[in-house]
């Protein structure tokens, strides 16, 4: 693990340099704070603060190929599963937006379980599709490479969408 230290450290110096400079555009449009009437509405009307997935999707890809190290000759299985991961932010931002234009209404319980169907589906099409982009940019990788990926994959605290967070 003593090898991923210097990556990691660029990586994040790099998410917070990418805070720092969407920290006024995010300022200008997030919502004011207790008094809104979005606050007193309800318990889950703070996720309009949360970033979308296509928001995140390029600092996530940034961070993936710069721990894998990706090189030129790998390039273009990355390119295939860059692509594929954007595909799949978007795709799940459509989903959260559906849902989010529920939000308030009264929903019965199948209207519910719909909805977390939609998110179920969602998932399961974008995990295939993922795997079906990882398998080649997996066989291309040394096997160090290998190993900082089976590392980057372990289901452990900060494991999240299949990526851990933190190596």
């Amino acid at each position: 693990m003593r090898m991923l230290h210097t990556p990691l450290l660029a990586a994040a110096l790099l998410t917070g340099a990418a805070a720092a400079g969407l920290a006024p555009a995010y300022a200008e449009t997030a919502p004011a704070p207790a008094t809104s009437a979005a606050v007193q509405n309800g318990p889950h009307q703070h996720a309009k603060a949360w970033m979308m997935p296509g928001q995140l999707i390029e600092g996530r890809l940034a961070f993936l190929k710069t721990e894998l190290k990706i090189t030129p000759a790998q390039e273009a299985q990355w390119q295939q599963y860059a692509s594929v991961m954007r595909q799949n932010a978007t795709s799940l931002d459509q989903a959260i937006a559906n849902a989010r234009q529920h939000r308030g209404t009264a929903m019965n319980a199948v209207e519910r379980m719909e909805v977390r169907e939609q998110f179920a589906k969602v998932r399961a099409d974008n995990e295939a599709r993922l795997l079906t982009a990882f398998k080649p940019l997996y066989a291309s990788l040394s096997p160090e490479q290998q190993q900082v990926a089976n590392a980057l994959m372990t289901p452990r605290a900060g494991w999240h969408h299949g990526w851990r967070h933190r190596a």
